[in-house]
């Protein structure tokens, strides 16, 4: 006779993508590097492991709550644990412990600026783009209105309808964009009337 199987089923949802990304940002080195460590008899997850998993939780579950996050845990901990490769306690993840990690960061102004630094060195791209050629794009937008204010005053005022609506006022839109990239630089709303060249 053959031993039964047992199988038990866990929703993923976006908890393995999530954690990825919390893993590839170094949330976990940075915050054991720069925060105190525990006391020195509690075991379990540090504080960096503790905050990768109350981040997944407030972005899963879109509640900070901190009462809430070990019964979470503890129903989604198989997912966890093969996603972070830790292995997570029972009690790893109770109100007290991540109260005892926020009160941390909150205290620790200095550590907190400094894993800022360290996360924005790591995670933040500057590209060099080009900037030989940038182009200025407009056009008209015709609108039902009548205009109370004088005709020097208003936005909204007669001229070339793109839009095939003489009758109508418009006012022109302007986006000043980066070639070959299309980055915008610039945007204006403009007149109604008046040629494109001059912009």
């Amino acid at each position: 006779m053959s031993d039964a199987m047992q199988i038990s089923s866990e929703r993923v949802d976006d908890i393995p993508l999530i954690v990825e990304w919390l893993k590839q940002m170094q949330i976990v080195e940075w915050m054991d590097q720069e925060l105190k460590q525990p006391h020195g008899n509690r075991k379990g997850l540090s504080y960096g492991q503790l905050s990768v998993l109350l981040l997944t939780y407030i972005m899963t579950q879109a509640n900070h709550r901190l009462c809430s996050a070990e019964s979470w845990v503890t129903s989604h901990r198989q997912i966890l644990e093969l996603a972070t490769g830790w292995s997570i306690g029972e009690k790893d993840a109770t109100d007290d412990r991540l109260a005892r990690m926020v009160e941390e960061v909150g205290q620790a102004e200095e550590a907190c600026r400094q894993i800022e630094v360290n996360l924005g060195q790591h995670v933040i791209r500057a590209y060099e783009l080009p900037t030989e050629v940038a182009r200025a794009d407009t056009t008209s937008f015709s609108v039902h209105h009548r205009s109370d204010e004088s005709a020097e005053e208003s936005l909204l005022r007669f001229g070339y309808s793109k839009d095939k609506r003489p009758d109508l006022l418009q006012y022109r839109q302007l986006l000043g964009t980066l070639d070959p990239a299309g980055i915008p630089l610039v945007s204006a709303t403009l007149p109604g009337n008046g040629a494109d060249d001059p912009l």
